[in-house]
């Protein structure tokens, strides 16, 4: 018997995260990008936040990944292939840490500097990462940490 070929078809459905509403919104500077991902300041587990945009920065679709007390994943490979599924000009990455720390981990990052480069080989800017915490924030576009 031959070897057998299948199709495949990749489908989207729209579904509204009451922690994050978007519908129009835009995040422009890292004020506003604070002010959407709050909800992440008060969560006890790790969650991983990627923000898609157009080309004016008006948020088209977001991605969460949950994670434990000490660690979240997440793959560049499927938030590139996310990105290019609904069309993103850009990204913006964010989660936070429970445990207060305001530095990023070596795994912050590599994973930084790894979808900045892939993503920017398929004309895609990653806008900036930032980690969330009660006790304040970590940008990596303002700290001049963000890959180039």
């Amino acid at each position: 018997m031959g070897k057998r070929l299948y199709a495949y078809s990749i489908k989207t459905t729209r579904v509204r995260e009451t922690d994050f509403p978007y519908n129009g919104r835009k995040i422009t500077c890292t004020s506003e990008l604070l002010e959407f991902a709050r909800s992440l300041q008060e969560a006890d587990t790790e969650k991983f936040l990627a923000i898609y945009l157009d080309a004016q920065n008006q948020i088209i679709c977001i991605q969460i990944t949950n994670g434990t007390v000490n660690h979240s994943v997440a793959y560049p490979r499927e938030l590139i292939r996310h990105a290019l599924m609904v069309g993103a000009c850009a990204i913006i990455l964010a989660h936070n840490h429970p445990s207060g720390a305001l530095r990023p981990s070596p795994e912050d990052i590599h994973i930084t500097k790894l979808t900045t480069d892939i993503a920017s080989q398929l004309g895609i800017k990653v806008h900036d990462h930032i980690i969330i915490t009660d006790n304040g924030f970590y940008s990596f576009l303002e700290e001049g940490t963000m890959p180039k």
